[in-house]
């Protein structure tokens, strides 16, 4: 053991990059984009001396991102790369520390390969043809289980070919015409899935005897997860037909293969199964969907029990990071991690304006929190003695980078700081934080951050961004456009109004079924209190917003004249045909099962919430941005909202953006996302005039 770890330490000397010298401060630039690392999923050596972890950036002359597996060491020293191929991604460790599973693509399928630490030794594990990924090592280190996609085959075409006189080509001899009879048949930024099934594999370490132990035309599989004695798996499934979304249950299923056993449950969604480190006891989330802001409960069970265990109950936190940004995804729940005994479970929670890591106690359900809640934590993973946690962290000023927490001390520190160079010739608008009491007696948190740079004098105009989700919430993270508008000359103010996530269930329900006259209240206090600041012109406001916020957008704008110019990027125009377009009838973003009424009714409150019944009182110029794969909101909640203002006469622009789904200014293509916020600078400059 100890010579690889001193060969590893000589590695991080001889193998790191050198850092480029720092120049003087400058606004952010758009293209700045291509200068950050994007980190993400930190996985710590069971010894708690290194930490593997993804490192992407975007890689122009390609217009793609380059994912490499990085490698640090805890106690310090320079990271550095692992792969150079431009596309691995997912680190995990095996259990005796000598190896890492991860997931690499290769002629554009995924496929798990192991790194050698000892010979830097890079072999291929998998070679299927619906690809491998999600890699989770037994506990003996003898076995990995993994994810496959099988694809249905397609039917024969349906025509007589010695009738029509010729002879087929093979391709002519299948059809391609989709009959299709699943309500949600295509998920956004994967297209059509009605077809495709992920499915349980498990085999030997070194690749060998890979097995399917489940499979079927109309289930998927996935969040394994390993017994304590490796017998048994533990997956998540929805294996009924039902018109809500959301719903789930969990599995066991025997390693080496057999039958599935359910895991009984009351509710309707569980999910996340996890198996402590000893016996054959499973704890995960579960929670009802009529609600779509309720916070499921963390229960555990045995098979064959028929009652779970309640650790925590329903409503008492949302679990996992749901800080948005331009950055990365939201939503990811770390863990559960267990500690040696099964002493405690260690997860993250939303917080009001950021996201923190907290340990449960398994036998009185108490709760400590082990970082501040300050600013963003996400991605847990942690030694095998309990000791160390790595874990991202970010705040206003600084991108992910990985952090490690002691526990035994509960210090935190920052091991990488791949950023740094950057945000060292970086000038950055630092948030300042303030409330307001709303009409319904919330207090609601929001930001100004002030213009910076050259253009930062005097009274300046200013931008309120609206966050999408609406079940989300802005945060304590870096957020390259906010501070792009900020280089630009403007102010920024966000907010994080009734409906948003970290402020208790009571808050983020107060939109269930009412998504427009709250937020609206909201919007306009926090407004009134920019607009006595010695800094913000009061007759210059704009105002932006994507998805949910795109939606608040046009209610904004259809409500108030108050804002100059306007963006609204994937909105929702029309819950009705939303609704139904989406597959959001039952239940997800839209609120709880109908809390609109039925989308088909015209006497619903469908009609009365959405922007498009207001349209003939927009006056403010609008920019419409939209994603032509977008599924979650489709295209034509856009075209609606065009159509209507062009024959109104009213000034207003659509853009769309080929093959990009409903996430482009997150992981939408990197020419694409640049050329966006220049699209945007543009018409907020015909307006605003900073």
């Amino acid at each position: 053991m100890k010579t690889r770890v001193c060969a590893l330490a000589l590695a991080l000397a001889l193998l790191a990059p050198a850092a480029s010298p720092a120049s003087g401060p400058n606004p952010v630039r758009a293209e700045d984009l291509f200068a950050l690392s994007l980190i993400s999923a930190p996985a710590i050596s069971p010894d708690g001396r290194f930490v593997a972890f993804v490192v992407a950036r975007m890689n122009g002359p390609r217009d793609r991102y380059d994912s490499n597996i990085w490698l640090v060491a805890i106690k310090g020293g320079t990271p550095f790369a692992l792969t150079h191929d431009g596309a691995s991604d997912t680190p995990s460790w095996s259990p005796d520390g000598t190896r890492i599973a991860f997931v690499r693509v290769t002629a554009g399928t995924p496929q798990i390969f192991s790194y050698e630490l000892d010979s830097r030794r890079t072999v291929q594990l998998t070679h299927l043809r619906g690809g491998a990924f999600g890699p989770v090592w037994s506990h003996d280190g003898t076995r990995i289980a993994f994810a496959s996609v099988t694809t249905d085959n397609p039917p024969p075409a349906q025509i007589d070919f010695a009738a029509a006189g010729f002879t087929p080509s093979p391709a002519q001899r299948t059809s391609d015409i989709r009959q299709i009879d699943v309500e949600r048949y295509e998920v956004n930024g994967l297209g059509y899935t009605y077809d495709k099934h992920e499915h349980l594999w498990v085999m030997h370490a070194d690749g060998s005897q890979p097995r399917a132990l489940t499979s079927g035309h109309r289930w998927s599989e996935g969040q394994f997860a390993w017994s304590p004695d490796d017998r048994d798996i533990a997956f998540s499934s929805t294996r009924r037909e039902s018109p809500k979304v959301g719903l789930a249950d969990v599995y066991v299923i025997p390693s080496a293969g057999g039958a599935t056993q359910r895991i009984e449950s009351p509710k309707e969604a569980n999910t996340q199964p996890a198996y402590g480190r000893t016996g054959k006891r499973i704890y995960f989330f579960s929670g009802n969907v009529d609600d779509s802001a309720a916070y499921p409960a963390l229960v555990s069970a045995s098979p064959g029990d028929p009652v779970d265990t309640t650790l925590v109950p329903p409503n008492t936190y949302q679990w996992g990071d749901w800080v948005l940004a331009d950055l990365k995804m939201p939503g990811a729940i770390c863990g559960p991690l267990f500690t040696p005994g099964d002493r405690a479970i260690v997860t993250d929670i939303s917080t009001p304006g950021g996201s923190t890591l907290i340990a449960i106690d398994t036998h009185s359900g108490s709760v400590s929190k082990l970082t501040s809640g300050a600013g963003e934590v996400a991605d847990c993973t942690m030694s095998a003695d309990g000791r160390t946690i790595a874990y991202t962290c970010a705040d206003f000023t600084h991108p992910a980078e990985v952090c490690v927490l002691d526990r035994r001390s509960g210090r935190s520190r920052t091991i990488t700081s791949l950023n740094g160079p950057y945000l060292a010739r970086a000038l950055l608008s630092i948030p300042q934080t303030f409330w307001i009491t709303d009409a319904a007696g919330y207090h609601v948190q929001a930001w100004f951050m002030p213009a910076v740079g050259p253009h930062a004098i005097g009274k300046r105009p200013t931008i309120l961004d609206i966050h999408g989700g609406p079940e989300a919430e802005f945060g304590a993270t870096f957020f390259h456009e906010l501070q792009y508008w900020c280089g630009l000359g403007y102010n920024v103010v966000f907010i994080n109004p009734e409906g948003s996530m970290g402020y208790g269930w009571q808050f983020e329900h107060a939109l269930e079924g009412n998504w427009g006259a709250p937020m609206f209240d909201d919007v306009m206090r926090v407004m009134d209190a920019v607009a006595k600041r010695p800094n913000v012109d009061p007759n210059r406001f704009g105002v932006i917003g994507g998805s949910y916020g795109g939606y608040a957008t046009l209610w904004v704008i259809s409500h108030t004249n108050r804002f100059k110019a306007a963006i609204s990027e994937r909105p929702a125009s029309d819950l009705a045909t939303e609704s139904l377009d989406a597959f959001f009838a039952s239940s997800n973003g839209l609120g709880g099962e109908y809390a609109w009424g039925k989308p088909w009714d015209a006497a619903s409150k469908n009609y009365a919430d959405s922007p498009l019944n207001f349209v003939e009182n927009v006056h403010t110029p609008l920019l419409l941005l939209h994603s032509a794969d977008d599924t979650e909101t489709p295209l034509d909640q856009t075209l609606d909202e065009f159509s209507a203002l062009k024959q109104l006469g009213r000034v207003v622009r659509f853009v769309e953006v080929p093959n990009e789904n409903h996430d482009l200014n997150r992981v939408g293509h990197p020419i694409h996302r640049v050329e966006r916020l220049h699209i945007f600078a543009e018409w907020f400059a015909t307006y605003l005039r900073p």
